[in-house]
C-alpha cells in the first residue's frame, strides 16, 4: 500500500533523525516494492525512498512516485517533494490523481512559495469530492489569507543558537534552568544512523551548556546516565519554578516514528539530579511527552502531550492536577486549544499558554500560538506571527522570566547551520531571541508602473558588504520589513525577474528612539526582448550555474535550478535533441581530465533521465580541459573561482527545432562576482 498522504498524521519524536535499514539481497521487481512498504511501515523513510525508486526508474509508474515525494514530505526535504508531485499533475490529464493537488500545494507553502500555494489550494478546494480534504485545505489556505494579519514582531531578534549548541542532526526542548544553565535534547549527530550492529551509542540524550561571560554557552556536556538511560531518546526536557524538578520524556522509536513515550521525573539531590521516575497517572499504552509545570483554575497542575484515547485527533494537550506529589487524572484542554492534528511543546506563562499546532491556520507547518485563560476558559487561540513562525516547523517557543529573551525550534534555512546531507530543512535547530528596547526598523514598498508588485526579492547589506545581512521574497505583498541596528549605514537591493533591479542607500546615525525607515522604489519593466534570448541550432549554451566541486562528478545543489530549466525547455520543445558537455579546469592529468567531463556529462544527464527526459535525447560529451574560458590554462597561477569558470556544463541543440527562445536570467551566473 503506498503513502498517500502519509506525512497528515506522522510527527517524529525528534524531526530529522534517519535510521537506515540493511537492505535485503533479492532485486526483483515485486521485492523491491516489498521491501519499500515495509521500510516505510517501520518509518524508515530515506531507505524506502531508496527502495522505491528502484523500480520507478524501471516502470515510471505514478503511484510510486507520490510514494517518494510522500517520503520526501516526511523527510522535510520540500523541493524535492513539491518536483515530485509537479511531475505527476504534468501528466494527469484525467484528474487521477487530484489529491496530490493537496500535497503539492503544502510542499509549496511550506517553502514559503505563496503566490503559488494560494492558487494551487484553491485549485484543489475547486475539484476534490472529499469535504474532510477540502476542509483540511480551506485551513492550510486560511493561514496564506492571514498572512499581512499577523504580527510583525520587529523587535524580536531571532538568531541562530551556534555550534555550540547545534549539531548537523536535531536538537530540542530548550529549557533554562534557575543558575542560566541551557538544557536541551540532542541527537548530537553529523549524519544519519545506519542500524548495522555497528551504531553505538546513537540515541538522543539531554545535555546542559553553561551561559559565558559573552552571552554565549560553552560546550554542551551529556547529563549523567541516570539521566540518559541507554537504549532510550531523551527530550521535552523542563523545570518546576523553584529548580528542584525536572521533568522529560523517554521514548523508543520505531524508524522516524515514535513506538512509545512515557513522562519521568527527577528531583534535584544537592547539585545533582536524582534517579528518574515514570509517573503513572500520565502513562499508559499510549504517547506522553512535553511536560511543562503551569496553573489552572488557581491550582498548580502539570500541561503535557497525549495521544490518548479520546482526544480530538493526533497529539493533543492535556493537563493533570498536582497535589501532594501525586497527580490527577489527565483532562484535555478542548477543542479552542486542540484540533484534529497536533498541538506540541506547551509551555506556561503568567496565564498564558504557548504551543505549537499544524492544525490551526499558520504559515507553513507547525506554528507558535497563544491562547489566555480568563478565569474560566481559554480565549482564542492566535498565532504568534512573524520571526517566531515561519514557513517552516516552529515549536518549544520559551520565554525567560524578565521577557526579554528566550529560544524556539525550527528546521528553517539559516546560512549558519550545519547541513544533513539528505535536506537543508531536515532537522531542528535552537535558536535565541532576543527583545530590543530600541526598535530601528526599515519598511520598505515595492511598485511597478501599475501598483503594488508582489513576488519581488529584498535583499539587506551594510554598506561595502558582500553577504546580506537577510533577504526575504514576498509573494502575497510588496511589503517588507527588515530590523536594522543604531549607527549603520546600508544598502538595499530589489529585484525580481522581469524587472530592472534598483537599490537604495541609507544610514541609521543619531537616532535614539524607536523608529521607522521607510523606502519605496518603482521597479522598471523590461521589455520582451530583454527578457529572452533566441539560440540556434549548434550554438553552445552556457549553463552558469552548474559547477563542480575539485575531481568530483556530483552535481551540486545549486546546479538543479540550471538543470530543472534545461528540463523545461526539453518538455517544452518535445522534438529537440541536445549535446550535453562538460568541462573540467587545466589543472590534472589530460586524459584524467578527459573521463572526469565524460562522468560528469553522464551525471547531468543521469539527472535529467531520472525527472522523465528520454535518454535518446540527450549525447553526452566530456572535453576535459580543451576549451577553456579564461587564461588558466597550465602553468598559470589562479585563483579557485577562476579555476571553477571551467569546471562547467553546456548543452545545444543537435537536431530537432532550428532555434528556441531561452530566458536570459537562466544565462546568468547567481554567484555574486
Amino acid at each position: 500500500m503506498f503513502l498517500k498522504s502519509l506525512y497528515t498524521c506522522c510527527i517524529v519524536f525528534i524531526m530529522g533523525f534517519a535510521l537506515t535499514a540493511q537492505p535485503v539481497t533479492t532485486s526483483t521487481y515485486e521485492s523491491m516494492i516489498e521491501t519499500a512498504e515495509e521500510a516505510a511501515a517501520n518509518n524508515d523513510y530515506q531507505n524506502a525512498i531508496d527502495w522505491f525508486d528502484k523500480p520507478f526508474k524501471e516502470s515510471k509508474d505514478p503511484n510510486l512516485q507520490i510514494a517518494i515525494s510522500d517520503l520526501y514530505m516526511l523527510l522535510r526535504d520540500y523541493p524535492k517533494a513539491e518536483k515530485g508531485y509537479e511531475r505527476i499533475l504534468k501528466k494527469d490529464k484525467t484528474e487521477e490523481f487530484t489529491d496530490v493537488r493537496l500535497d503539492y500545494a503544502r510542499s509549496l507553502k511550506f517553502q514559503g512559495k505563496y503566490k503559488l500555494a494560494l492558487d494551487a489550494f484553491n485549485e484543489f478546494i475547486s475539484i476534490t469530492d472529499s469535504d474532510s480534504m477540502k476542509n483540511e485545505a480551506k485551513i492550510d489556505l486560511k493561514g496564506i489569507l492571514m498572512l499581512e494579519k499577523y504580527p510583525e514582531n520587529i523587535e524580536a531578534v531571532v538568531t541562530f543558537a551556534g555550534e555550540e549548541i547545534n549539531s548537523p542532526s536535531a536538537e530540542s526542548s530548550p529549557a533554562l534552568y534557575t543558575d542560566g544553565t541551557l538544557y536541551f535534547s540532542s541527537l548530537n549527530a553529523k549524519g544519519p544512523t545506519t542500524i548495522d550492529g555497528q551504531e553505538g551509542e546513537y540515541h538522543a540524550k539531554l545535555y546542559n551548556a553553561a551561559r559565558t561571560p559573552q552571552g554565549s554557552y560553552s560546550a554542551a556536556v551529556a547529563l549523567d546516565e541516570a539521566i540518559n538511560r541507554i537504549d532510550f531518546h531523551c527530550g521535552g526536557v523542563s523545570f518546576s519554578e523553584d529548580g528542584n524538578r525536572m521533568y522529560f520524556t523517554r521514548a523508543k522509536l520505531l524508524g522516524n516514528g515514535i513506538k512509545n513515550s512515557e513522562i519521568y521525573l527527577s528531583v534535584r539531590n544537592g547539585d545533582k539530579w536524582g534517579t528518574p521516575n515514570p509517573i503513572a497517572e500520565l502513562n499508559n499504552e499510549f504517547r506522553s511527552r512535553h511536560p511543562y509545570e503551569g496553573e489552572l483554575f488557581g491550582s498548580k497542575v502539570l500541561y503535557f502531550v497525549s495521544d490518548m484515547p479520546g482526544g480530538l485527533g493526533g497529539y493533543d494537550l492535556y493537563y493533570s492536577e498536582m497535589k501532594g506529589g501525586s497527580y490527577g487524572i489527565p483532562k484535555n484542554l478542548g477543542n479552542v486549544v486542540n484540533t484534529p492534528k497536533n498541538e506540541e511543546s506547551p509551555f506556561y506563562n503568567e496565564g498564558t499558554l504557548y504551543f505549537s499546532s499544524n492544525g490551526h491556520p499558520g504559515m507553513g507547518g507547525a506554528d507558535n500560538f497563544f491562547t489566555t485563560w480568563n478565569g474560566s476558559k481559554w480565549e482564542t487561540v492566535t498565532n504568534m506571527g512573524y520571526n517566531y513562525n515561519s514557513s517552516y516547523d516552529d515549536s518549544f517557543l520559551r520565554f525567560t522570566k524578565s521577557g526579554n529573551a528566550g529560544f524556539l525550534v525550527s528546521n528553517r534555512t539559516n546560512k549558519d547551520k550545519k547541513k544533513f546531507k539528505a535536506s537543508e530543512t531536515c532537522c531542528d535547530d535552537i535558536y535565541l531571541i532576543q527583545i530590543r528596547d530600541l526598535v530601528i526598523d526599515l519598511q520598505a514598498l515595492i511598485n511597478n508602473d501599475k501598483g503594488p508588485l508582489e513576488g519581488a526579492t529584498t535583499e539587506l547589506f551594510e554598506a561595502g558588504g558582500k553577504i546580506p545581512l537577510d533577504s526575504k521574497t514576498n509573494f502575497t505583498s510588496n511589503n517588507f520589513s527588515f530590523l536594522l541596528d543604531a549607527d549603520k549605514s546600508y544598502k538595499v537591493y530589489f529585484s525580481k525577474e522581469g524587472y530592472y533591479p534598483d537599490s537604495v542607500s541609507f544610514n541609521t546615525n543619531g537616532i535614539f528612539d524607536d523608529y521607522t525607515v521607510k523606502k519605496s522604489v518603482t521597479l522598471r519593466a523590461k521589455p520582451i526582448e530583454d527578457l529572452f534570448e533566441t539560440v540556434k541550432i549548434n550554438e553552445p549554451i552556457r549553463l552558469n550555474n552548474i559547477y563542480y566541486d575539485l575531481n568530483d562528478d556530483k552535481i551540486l545543489p545549486a546546479a538543479e535550478k540550471d538543470l530543472a530549466y534545461l528540463q523545461e525547455l526539453m518538455e517544452q520543445y518535445e522534438d529537440m535533441i541536445i549535446e550535453l558537455s562538460s568541462h573540467t579546469d587545466s589543472r590534472g592529468d589530460s586524459p584524467f581530465n578527459q573521463k572526469l567531463s565524460q562522468r560528469r556529462a553522464e551525471s547531468a544527464k543521469r539527472w535529467l533521465v531520472a525527472e522523465g527526459i528520454g535518454a535518446n535525447r540527450i549525447k553526452t560529451v566530456g572535453y576535459g580541459e580543451k576549451v577553456l574560458l579564461n587564461r588558466c590554462k597550465n602553468g598559470v597561477k589562479c585563483s579557485e573561482e577562476e579555476h571553477q569558470l571551467n569546471r562547467r556544463t553546456e548543452f545545444k541543440i543537435i537536431a530537432g527545432p532550428q532555434s528556441i527562445e531561452v530566458k536570459k536570467s537562466r544565462l546568468k551566473s547567481e554567484t555574486k562576482q
